[in-house]
């Protein structure tokens, strides 16, 4: 299993804070949790199970996508299934846990048997994929590192 992001500096600001941004009037460490997972760092992500790609260079926002990776472990964990959707779309991956593996599926076809990977492969490369994420983003925007939502998604990697 795979997770993984490649930063792209020219989608850092989404489409309704480019005059904000450049006049100076854009406080990522006051911005509330809604606005940092859907207005910024739509970065190009890579997610791939047993070699299907679910994600190929799609461009969700980074931090929506490190969120609902993060909550889908606590949803494997409390109740054995998880879903992993998207705002921009109606793209759903569904998640199931099988004895300590994680049988994913999605919207979209998927080969036949689903893709799996064992319940802690998937819990680490979240947990990576996450605090990756976070590291990034906080050394290229050093306010993030005082955004409550930043704490909270470091919370959901365990760090």
């Amino acid at each position: 299993m795979q997770i993984k992001f490649t930063p792209d500096s020219r989608r850092d600001i989404g489409a309704g804070y480019e005059q904000a941004w450049q006049a100076g009037r854009v406080d990522l460490a006051a911005l509330g949790a809604t606005d940092l997972r859907y207005g910024f760092f739509e970065y190009p992500v890579d997610f791939i199970v047993d070699g299907h790609a679910f994600l190929s260079a799609d461009r969700p926002p980074l931090i929506d996508i490190m969120f609902t990776l993060g909550y889908s472990l606590e949803s494997l964990e409390s109740a054995g299934v998880a879903e992993i959707d998207f705002t921009e779309n109606t793209y759903v991956i569904r998640l199931e846990l099988a004895g300590d593996q994680v049988q994913f599926t999605s919207t979209r076809t998927v080969p036949t048997p689903h893709p799996s990977c064992s319940f802690d492969e998937y819990m680490s490369g979240v947990r990576s994929f996450i605090t990756d994420g976070v590291e990034y983003l906080e050394l290229h925007h050093p306010a993030l590192s005082r955004n409550p939502a930043m704490r909270e998604l470091r919370g959901l990697a365990g760090v």
